[in-house]
């Protein structure tokens, strides 16, 4: 038995030796696997130790600005600051002095009066157990250099900023679909384009991210000879066509429109006439997107990406087709009324007509009759491929993302028709610039463009817009002839737009009254006055510059108003203000308001100059201290109004004239002489300056200038009363007149 146990105990040890050993070799040979090959569990251990005391740290990039075509500032990053109190009592200075919230009613009383936080909800702020700091919520972010330099000279101890970047747009609501915003991604932390052209040219804008690497011990002391540092590239800048000042006459515009009529939508845009550059375009609702004030109310930009029956405008383009195929003839009589189609009964605008009336005199009333009548005689066919060559029914390729493509009515007689007076057919604000440009340009269309130029922080043009003829889809010849009948609804015998009339310039375009789809219950939109009312004018009449297309849908205080003047009352102002600031001479004829030319005064004395631009029926206005002239605005030789303003800038030092009474293109053309910022507040004329007259100023300097309406008759509701019996007084004078030459024929 003992023999027996012992031998188990020598087998049981030799088993235990061996699996000993066997434990030893693999270890053994583990180890020198991984000594031998640097990996282990399929990883490579040499990465693995590297990534452990290596240290990556991205260099993110500055943002392109995006500027108006006159190089102002329309977005660009800026720093700013996120306050943070620190509430932990361990945290100390390095004299020992506390470096946390020390008496927390004092500091809730100081920084309400900067940041946009109740005392009250502070101090419960302040007042937070057992954390090391709080922060303000939106108050406490996105604060400005100035609000930061204010809070640090208040010495109260525990007060920290944070800086990063953050995206600013300078003016608010300024064309804000077509800029756009962009914010910072969360996932990506760095600043991305999420509308407008901020999303459409983000790739340009973002700039490429560069990236500092290097080494730490295990006492996060860095390395020698460890780092690699890759910079950022920052991004390209983009240059719009839009002019801030131009932009400045939309605004306004649209803002004097909302007040009036309350409508639903509403849209604004201004276009070169010879070249297709968007000068300024907005829209309403909108949002500002520095404030995020009605932040979400409508994404789509109307210009580019909303389609809507246009109505009565699109009626030109008709016109044009039958000029072309010379089935157009103005003293042509036809019976107006009405005509059934299908079935259905479509009638003119008025419901009954005019009776037998000449083709020139339809169009002028705006004859819905004419359009489907000249549409038969160029042909149904033919008529639609006018249109397409026009360029609707297919996107303008204008750039911006998602541009609709409109849709040209054709499946049935009665599409058919009603396209021809602006119903069924669907088109963009944009297709309908792009296709006016062809009437305006001897029959050659021009592509509309937004963007000037993209260039890179070396000023290299990286993409450049152009003017661009896309077509002809009629003659020379033909453009001419549809000028000439255009012309005639606002200055014909009909006098049917009369009320787009403008003081100083002869204005041409078709007026637009449309039924508006009804998207949630079929059909169109019902009510006393549910129309969209619009204006698609140009001017000068004989010689374009501008165009300018308003529209305004569904107005809600005033509807009746709108129906019968349309967009007058802010189109008006809108066109003036453009065509003044463009230095765009004056095309009135004979019989219209007389003008006089500025006279030649650049190195005369003062009073010479003065004397001679009185002699002109004009009012100059001395800039500076000096004695001579050094320059004049307008120039001599320019053609004014009497009465208008000549700026004379002396050669001496600068001084700020009484602007009492200047209009704001006044005081942009005082802006464009001196360099000085001009400031608005308010609108109509000059009530009130913040640089008192006769002070000393340079370029760069701030004028702030608060404006009213200088006449209270403007403010009267007897002011339309007025102006309604001025227009029916020579309205029976022109009538009168011309019964008078008709007698005389006969």
């Amino acid at each position: 038995m003992a023999a027996i146990k012992i031998k188990k105990n020598k087998i049981g040890a030799v088993l235990l030796v061996l699996l000993f050993g066997l434990l030893f070799f693999l270890l053994i040979f583990k180890y020198s696997y991984i000594m031998l090959t640097g990996h282990s569990s399929g990883e490579d251990l040499s990465i693995k130790a590297s990534e452990k005391y290596a240290r990556n740290i991205i260099n993110q990039p500055k943002r392109g600005v995006i500027y108006d075509r006159n190089g102002e500032v329309l977005a660009q990053d800026i720093s700013s600051y996120k306050l943070v109190a620190v509430l932990d009592k361990r945290m100390t200075n390095t004299d020992k002095s506390p470096a946390y919230v020390v008496d927390k009613k004092k500091t809730a009383s100081k920084l309400s009066e900067i940041i946009d936080m109740p005392k009250k909800e502070i101090y419960n702020r302040l007042m937070t157990k057992k954390v090391f700091q709080v922060e303000f919520g939106k108050a406490g972010k996105d604060l400005t250099y100035d609000q930061k330099k204010e809070i640090e000279k208040l010495n109260l101890p525990g007060l920290t900023f944070f800086s990063e970047k953050k995206r600013f747009y300078p003016n608010g609501n300024f064309a804000s679909h077509l800029i756009g915003f962009a914010e910072k991604n969360p996932d990506t932390n760095k600043i991305q384009g999420m509308l407008g052209t901020e999303k459409v040219f983000d790739s340009y804008l973002a700039g490429k991210a560069g990236k500092t690497s290097y080494k730490q011990d295990i006492w996060q002391y860095v390395l020698p000879n460890s780092g690699d540092v890759t910079p950022a590239v920052d991004g390209d800048d983009v240059h719009l066509t839009i002019d801030k000042n131009i932009q400045i006459f939309v605004e306004d515009a649209l803002d004097s429109m909302v007040k009036r009529y309350e409508p639903k939508d509403l849209f604004a845009v201004v276009a070169d006439a010879k070249t297709g550059e968007v000068l300024g375009y907005s829209q309403r609702p909108t949002f500002n997107p520095e404030t995020r004030e009605n932040f979400g109310t409508k994404w789509q930009n109307d210009l580019f990406q909303n389609t809507y029956e246009p109505g009565s405008t699109f009626k030109t383009f008709g016109l044009a087709a039958a000029i072309e195929e010379g089935k157009f003839s103005p003293n042509k009589k036809y019976k107006s009324g009405s005509r059934k189609i299908e079935g259905q009964t479509i009638y003119d605008w008025n419901k009954t007509g005019w009776g037998n009336i000449s083709e020139n005199k339809g169009f002028q009333l705006s004859s819905n009759v004419l359009m489907m009548n000249l549409q038969d005689k160029v042909g149904v066919p033919k008529a639609k491929e006018y249109y397409e060559k026009f360029g609707f029914g297919k996107s303008t390729q204008s750039l911006f993302d998602s541009e609709a493509s409109g849709h040209i009515s054709w499946a049935d007689p009665l599409s058919r028709k009603v396209s021809a007076f602006g119903q069924s057919t669907t088109v963009t604000p944009v297709q309908m610039i792009q296709a006016e440009t062809a009437i305006l340009n001897e029959g050659q269309m021009l592509k509309p463009f937004y963007v000037k130029s993209i260039t890179d922080q070396q000023n290299k043009v990286l993409y450049e817009g152009e003017k661009k003829v896309i077509g002809q889809p009629i003659s020379k010849e033909t453009a001419k002839e549809t000028m000439k009948q255009v012309k005639s609804v606002v200055y014909g015998s009909e006098m049917h737009a009369y009320n787009y009339r403008i003081d100083d310039y002869q204005i041409a375009g078709k007026t637009g009254t449309a039924q508006v789809p009804d998207t949630e219950n079929g059909g169109y939109v019902q009510g006393d006055n549910p129309y969209m009312v619009s204006f698609m004018g140009y001017a000068p009449a004989d010689k374009p510059e501008v165009i300018v297309y308003m529209a305004m849908s569904l107005a809600q205080k005033n509807a009746a108003e709108a129906y019968n003047l349309g967009v007058s009352k802010g189109y008006k102002p809108l066109m003036e203000n453009t065509l003044k600031y463009l230095d765009v001479e004056n095309g009135k004829e004979k019989g219209e308001p007389l003008t006089t030319e500025v006279p030649k005064t650049n190195g005369q004395s003062i009073e010479k100059a003065r004397a001679a631009v009185e002699s002109k029926s004009a009012v100059p206005v001395i800039i500076g201290s000096g004695e001579m002239v050094k320059a004049t605005s307008p120039s001599a030789g320019k053609s004014i109004l009497i009465g208008d303003k000549v700026f004379i800038v002396t050669d001496g030092e600068l001084t700020m004239p009484d602007t009492s009474g200047w209009s704001k293109r006044e005081l942009l053309q005082f802006e464009r002489m001196t360099d000085v910022d001009v400031q608005f507040d308010g609108s109509g004329y000059v009530v009130k300056q913040s640089i008192d007259a006769g002070e000393s100023i340079q370029a760069g300097d701030k004028v702030m200038v608060s404006m009213d309406s200088l006449d209270p008759l403007k403010q009267s509701p007897a002011y339309d009363d007025i102006i309604d019996a001025n227009r029916k007084d020579e309205e029976k004078m022109l009538r009168k007149q011309l019964e008078e030459e008709k007698a005389k024929q006969n």
